[in-house]
């Protein structure tokens, strides 16, 4: 009996060591990058599937992309999306740079303004967009349209922006810049020689982190745009139907490697100007 005890003992001495913290956070992490990533790889997968969106999987074929790009009304919302994306990324990176560049000195207020900058994220989407509408369309009298949403997608993109901003420039950019104007530079001279190679990097990170979240938006501005849909309310439309259409798979893919892409290059932009 003894002999038996300990060897019990033994092997769940063994198993303990072999099933260390690192191995079970490596488990977990697996299984919930599987929970997540699980749909976006079947909706690219089953995009190309010749038998359609359900399984088996039958054959490869592009007939989903050829009815996508054919179909005149989700080429619209993704020129919408792409029109209304660009000028939302000029207007927060312009607000984004500027805020990162005053945060370089203290003044009053400083910390309830970064908080009300936040809050656009913490702010629920359906709500906002609700809010938005009554101020806009209702008191305001504004006709609903896709340049009404401007707004209410730089309030959603303008924290990110910052966030990156902040976190990118670097830490002796003030020094930099007092340095060159103790040496006689101008004020101009110095922002365009100093201050501007430092923090462009930045700054273009920011600029791509701000320009996919606004193509990709669709809850704030759903009720502002009117008839003139997005690609993300393109999206949500056809989804609502009763039987999706493989259209709307390869949409789903076409969109999803799209802004992965960008999301990459953003990221990749904003590491190497922390590096330096």
């Amino acid at each position: 009996m003894a002999t038996q005890q300990r060897t019990d003992r033994s092997f769940l001495s063994g198993l303990t060591e072999r099933v260390t913290l690192k191995r079970a956070l490596v488990v977990y992490f697996g299984i919930g990058a599987l929970y997540i990533y699980a749909p976006i790889i079947s909706l690219i997968v089953f995009s190309f599937n010749e038998g359609g969106i359900t399984a088996p999987f039958a054959g490869v074929t592009f007939e989903a992309y050829a009815e996508l790009f054919s179909n005149e009304a989700v080429r619209e919302s993704i020129v919408r999306s792409l029109q209304l994306a660009l000028v939302v990324t000029v207007i927060t990176t312009v607000l984004g740079t500027a805020a990162g560049l005053a945060y370089r000195y203290d003044f009053w207020g400083q910390r309830g303004l970064l908080y009300l900058i936040i809050l656009g994220i913490i702010t629920p989407g359906v709500t906002y967009g609700i809010g938005s509408r009554l101020f806009l369309a209702e008191l305001l009298g504004f006709s609903r349209g896709l340049w009404l949403a401007i707004p209410v997608h730089v309030v959603w993109t303008l924290p990110f922006a910052v966030i990156v901003i902040l976190a990118g420039f670097p830490p002796n950019l003030k020094q930099n810049e007092e340095a060159a104007q103790v040496m006689g530079a101008s004020t101009l001279t110095t922002y365009k020689e100093v201050v501007l190679p430092q923090v462009l990097p930045t700054v273009l990170g920011a600029a791509v982190f701000a320009f996919t979240l606004s193509y990709n938006e669709a809850e704030r501005g759903l009720l502002l745009v009117g008839q003139e849909t997005t690609m993300p309310i393109q999206v949500f439309s056809a989804a609502a139907s009763d039987r999706p259409e493989p259209e709307l798979f390869a949409l789903g893919s076409v969109t999803t490697v799209f802004s992965t892409l960008l999301l990459v290059i953003a990221g990749l932009i904003v590491l190497r100007a922390v590096r330096k």
